[in-house]
């Protein structure tokens, strides 16, 4: 399960990465790259719904291996070096870990569900981790193996082959619980209180994940910093949020309420952020870990919730699904409005006080959502 969460993000961090390469090479413009950019993230939103039919029909051991197959169909077809099959490759990619990320989050309700909290954080250190190594990693492996970009986009293929290997075993076992035990079985919490408050609570952090680490880089090196100096800030970001992806849902599952979660992350958020604005050079290593620790919090809690929130595996497959179609479709605005609030501006304060103002909601759902409880399908 862990090889999975390590395969959502490489793949896709991968580009941006390379997207300077992409760009020089292929002539791609401003608004593509943007499109490329946000396309895993609309992926995402459209392909999450669709999840609990896939699992309940063919077993969540099935799903998720047809779904790593898909996402290393996906880093082979953009071996080749032009425009059409990058765009093409990153659409399977982006298809196959939509279906991934609710099939696992129901796969922790059923196998672990003594240990929601410690399986929900190791998966989210897992997609912080992966992305965090990828954004490292991939220039240097690039340059030392001697590839153009489009090699260094499909070296990340590897680990989807990986899990492959690891997981097509346990298909010759057969289905490791009963049919029933796939998520989203019947009924709908579109109309769910609660669901509304997970899901709107996943939202909101994950436009301000998404769009904090896309920009991070660009807005230290506007600053001054090298692009060294700017990748070891995004490192530290990233290293701080595994920190707390682990520790945050672990602490959950010990509480009955995990409103007080929300507060801390979306304020420590909120702080990060301020900082960035007022004093971008003074302290940036600082306010990097901040908001490291911050986006590590609500994101794991997010991640938790779906699990903590549903009475069965099939509601944690339905809120799941229902949260990250939310979420991400949300989530794909956020980068390219930043990007078009700083052109139109010329500075940065305003799209990072629009952030510190989404902590606010984002703050109050995760309240909501922590509360306890069950949703409820109708």
């Amino acid at each position: 399960m862990l090889l999975v969460g390590l395969n959502m993000r490489p793949v896709i961090v991968a580009v941006s990465a390379l997207l300077d390469d992409i760009r020089h090479a292929t002539g791609l413009s401003n608004g593509a790259a943007g499109v490329l950019s946000t396309l895993p993230l609309i992926c995402f939103g459209v392909f999450a719904p669709l999840a609990p039919r896939l699992a309940r029909r063919h077993g969540m051991e099935r799903t998720l291996v047809a779904v790593l197959l898909l996402l290393l169909a996906g880093a082979a077809v953009r071996l080749v070096p032009a425009l059409p099959p990058l765009f093409a490759g990153t659409f399977l990619i982006g298809a196959a870990v939509a279906v991934a990320n609710v099939v696992v989050t129901a796969l922790i309700k059923r196998d672990f569900h003594r240990h929601v909290g410690l399986m929900s954080g190791l998966h989210s250190a897992m997609l912080v981790g992966g992305g965090a190594v990828a954004a490292a990693a991939t220039v240097p492996l690039r340059d030392g193996l001697d590839l153009d970009w489009s090699g260094g986009l499909a070296l990340w293929g590897v680990l989807a082959l990986v899990a492959v290997l690891v997981w097509a075993p346990r298909l010759r076992r057969g289905p490791a619980r009963r049919p029933h035990a796939a998520p989203g079985a019947g009924g709908s919490l579109w109309r769910d209180r609660l669901a509304w408050a997970v899901a709107l609570f996943y939202a909101f952090q994950s436009l301000v994940y998404y769009t904090a680490t896309t920009w991070l880089p660009s807005f230290f090196i506007s600053h001054g910093c090298s692009e060294g100096r700017a990748g070891v800030l995004l490192a530290v970001c990233m290293g701080f949020a595994m920190l707390t992806s682990l520790l945050v849902p672990v602490a959950a599952q010990r509480s009955r309420r995990q409103s007080h979660l929300a507060v801390l992350g979306s304020a420590l958020c909120a702080v990060a952020l301020i900082g960035l604005a007022a004093a971008p050079t003074g302290a940036a290593t600082l306010w990097a870990a901040l908001l490291g620790l911050g986006l590590g919090a609500v994101l794991s809690l997010g991640i938790a919730y779906m699990s903590m929130r549903a009475r069965t595996t099939e509601e944690a497959g339905m809120l799941s699904a229902m949260s990250q179609c939310v979420g991400y479709l949300v989530a794909a605005v956020g980068p390219t409005l930043f990007g078009a609030v700083r052109d139109l501006t010329g500075h940065w304060t305003a799209g990072l006080v629009g952030l510190v103002v989404i902590a606010v909601p984002m703050a109050v759902t995760g309240v909501l959502a922590g509360r306890g409880g069950h949703v409820r399908p109708r």
